[in-house]
């Protein structure tokens, strides 16, 4: 039987919105704290704050929007938080008091969460179930190149031009969301059932119970990596080559595409847990050697390390989501993750800050592989004893 093809209009497309999406968000969050601080005068704390109501208003938008998009449809919602996406991150030039900086990152925050789960259900429906785990991964991909490069983006622009001049380049990284509606989406849901009746909400519309044991792996998944996005820079600084960490990210990506051919395609073809397992190993020993590095060329091979590991199984934890959801569940599914992932991802640094009241960063770090290493026990329990039984039976 001919594989299904994968490298679609749709999926090249899905992947764009994902990509420039993610580099406006990354671009941001790299830039944001520098701003308020310089531009209004404001704390550090307040620095944090408009950082962290985009977070929160992510957050908030996944907890309704698996449900709106599976109801309304995934090209309607995509096509709406496009627009308004685009249209704030216009705002930001009109934006001249903190508190309206903080409006407009609220908003964009909210969109954002909106835009990324049409995205992720819309992916989840052009990739073909054969080839799950090579598209996912792929997907995945995407992102991390955004992470990589929205940042040193976000630095440099602020380097050479002012915040204004930067702000019009992601204007147009906006715009190329967009293009969102050339995408074919096949239609999930009967025109013939009253849409007012299927957008009554409860807790269950708002988490896919199929997704949620992964979904809880992943944040444990995430909470260990928001130490790496929060902290890198200044334990790098603490043991002398804080100029490595201008590096991290771009060998941590380069690491993962380098890779992603082959580890999609080995998820498909041989399971997910022969895959994750060695993947999450070499995670573990990658915040090994970041937690004992004492040369330039150790955090450089810790990111080569992490980033394979790291992103490898954020994908393959993606890819069992939709997998395990029903059709008309899928943004559901992929709302879920991201909600636990984020909430993660927030709430890790100030448990980081926390404990570095209390220990060194290098201790920090060492006690971080020890998180990453029940990690492995708690997929097992979750998900992997699952998963070998149901191989096992077919």
């Amino acid at each position: 039987m001919d594989c299904p093809k994968l490298w679609t209009k749709n999926f090249l497309m899905i992947c764009g919105i994902n990509f420039f999406t993610h580099l406006v968000f990354y671009s941001l969050l790299a830039t944001v704290t520098q701003y308020v601080i310089g531009h209004f005068g404001r704390s550090q704390s307040d620095a944090g704050l408009a950082v962290g109501i985009y977070v929160i208003m992510a957050l908030v938008a996944r907890l309704f929007a698996g449900k709106i998009v599976d109801v309304m449809g995934r090209k309607k919602i995509l096509i709406i938080a496009a627009v308004i996406f685009f249209l704030a991150v216009i705002a930001y030039q009109f934006a001249t008091t903190f508190n309206l900086f903080m409006v407009v990152r609220g908003i964009h925050g909210f969109t954002f969460g909106l835009l990324m789960t049409a995205t992720n259900a819309i992916m989840a429906d052009v990739v073909p179930d054969e080839r799950r785990g090579e598209g996912t991964g792929y997907y995945a991909t995407a992102m991390n190149l955004a992470m990589a490069t929205g940042p040193f983006i976000g630095l440099f622009m602020l380097r050479v031009t002012t915040f204004d001049m930067f702000v019009w380049i992601l204007v147009f990284a906006a715009f190329c969301n967009l293009l969102g509606i050339f995408l074919k989406v096949p239609p999930t849901n009967s025109p013939h059932v009253n849409q007012k009746v299927k957008l009554r909400f409860s807790i269950s519309d708002m988490f896919e119970k199929r997704a949620l044991p992964i979904a809880i792996c992943m944040f444990t998944l995430a909470l260990g990596y928001s130490s790496l996005l929060s902290f890198l820079a200044s334990y790098t600084e603490e043991i002398g080559y804080g100029e490595i960490a201008t590096y991290f990210f771009v060998v941590y990506a380069v690491a993962l595409v380098l890779t992603r051919p082959v580890t999609g395609r080995l998820f498909d073809l041989l399971g997910e847990n022969k895959l994750t397992y060695p993947m999450l190993v070499l995670l573990v020993i990658g915040y090994f050697v970041l937690s004992q590095a004492s040369t330039g060329w150790m955090i450089l091979l810790a990111s080569a390390l992490i980033g394979i590991g790291y992103g490898t199984v954020q994908s393959n934890y993606l890819a069992i989501a939709i997998k395990e959801a029903a059709k008309n569940r899928k943004a559901t599914a992929t709302s879920t993750f991201f909600i636990l992932m984020d909430l993660a991802i927030g709430v890790g640094p100030y448990l980081y800050g926390v404990l570095l009241g209390y220990m060194s960063y290098q201790s920090m770090y060492t006690w971080t592989v020890v998180w990453f290493i029940a990690a492995i026990g708690i997929y097992y329990f979750l998900h992997g004893k699952k998963a070998r039984t149901r191989q096992a039976n077919h």
